[in-house]
């Protein structure tokens, strides 16, 4: 069995460790700029059949996403888009249109593509740069 003294100090690492995956955000660069290219394409394709152009920029969806972590958003895209064929994206697809989505809310590209299971993604809080337009 543990020592009581042993075990505290470890939960308190433990509980650190936690906290600082906590701060990393979607303007930390968590998609790359191919993948919100190919997101784009595909938003023009499917998603833009019901969305109106610069729908993102509408303060509701700043409200509803803003300080959330990302896999809501990444599970609510694939739960529930397309409207007329929900789930009838690919992994990757889906991904990349997220990845679309942070671009439009003025969230940075960096080197690592968006991870394709929105399990992956529940230590992303989603900061939306663009909410002060």
């Amino acid at each position: 069995m543990l020592n009581a003294r042993l075990l505290l100090p470890l939960v308190f690492v433990a509980a650190g460790l936690g906290a600082a995956r906590l701060d990393r955000t979607t303007g930390d660069g968590v998609y790359t700029a191919a993948q919100a290219d190919q997101g784009a394409q595909l938003f023009a394709e499917v998603c833009m059949q019901c969305h109106l152009p610069n729908w993102e920029k509408a303060k509701d969806f700043y409200a509803k996403w803003q300080g959330k972590p990302l896999s809501t958003l990444a599970t609510y895209i694939k739960r529930e888009m397309p409207q007329t064929d929900p789930g009838s994206l690919t992994s990757d697809e889906y991904a990349a249109v997220t990845a679309y989505l942070l671009r439009l809310t003025g969230n940075p590209a960096g080197d690592t593509p968006l991870n394709t299971d929105p399990d992956a993604l529940v230590d992303i809080r989603i900061d939306t740069l663009s909410s002060g337009r």
